[in-house]
């Protein structure tokens, strides 16, 4: 894996803003997986404060000015430091994956506390075992907090399969939209708790209603 110095990281970030704010920023997301079948779900939810923790990079800016920063192109090599062999070096790299992950296939499992200092409770990792990001329970909805380069596999146990991702903007009632679906999340029975978590709209898309 090459170093990133504050040169090549700026457009990494800057990007990674971007598309941040498009397809993350202000959304909670719905995942609902399968443990030991039984379904299972969580909500995440993504605000700009975030980001910044998210790159490992280190600044005077607070997390909202940085956040600020990227998104109106106005962050400079100036404005951030990077350390060359720490951390930040693997969440630079994976990073750029960062946006699509709840818009795909993915998995998700409880954190493995294997003496590892991560605060996280769990993780949610691609299939191709290159991005993994940790989570922390939190009240409205679990907060992200960390980056890893690593198979979910490895961090995770047990590592259970999710079958479909829904997503609405934070101060909303209800889940109006899907991001992900599996092949056969239709022959899946759900609870009433699971399915008042839905707008009228997407209960009838989806056949819910029954």
């Amino acid at each position: 894996m090459k170093n990133y110095d504050v040169k090549q990281a700026l457009p990494i970030i800057v990007k990674a803003a971007k598309e941040y704010e498009e397809k993350l920023n202000n959304y909670h997301f719905l995942i609902i997986y399968i443990e030991k079948n039984t379904i299972k779900f969580c909500c995440v939810g993504f605000r700009a404060l975030n980001f910044l923790h998210l790159t490992g990079v280190k600044t005077k800016l607070s997390a909202p000015l940085f956040y600020s920063a990227c998104i109106n192109g106005k962050l400079s090599t100036r404005d951030f430091s990077v350390d060359t062999h720490g951390k930040a070096q693997q969440k630079l790299y994976v990073l750029p994956y960062l946006s699509e992950l709840l818009y795909h296939n993915c998995m998700i499992g409880y954190f493995i506390n294997s003496g590892i200092l991560i605060r996280a409770d769990y993780f949610v990792g691609d299939t191709k075992a290159i991005l993994s990001v940790g989570f922390r329970y939190g009240k409205a909805a679990d907060i992200p907090v960390s980056l890893y380069r690593e198979n979910i596999k490895t961090l995770t146990n047990p590592t259970c399969k999710v079958i479909g991702i829904f997503r609405k903007k934070y101060n909303e009632q209800k889940f109006s939209e899907y991001t992900y679906l599996s092949k056969d999340f239709n022959s899946y029975k759900f609870t009433n708790e699971l399915k008042n978590l839905f707008n009228s709209t997407i209960m009838i898309k989806l056949d819910l209603s029954e």
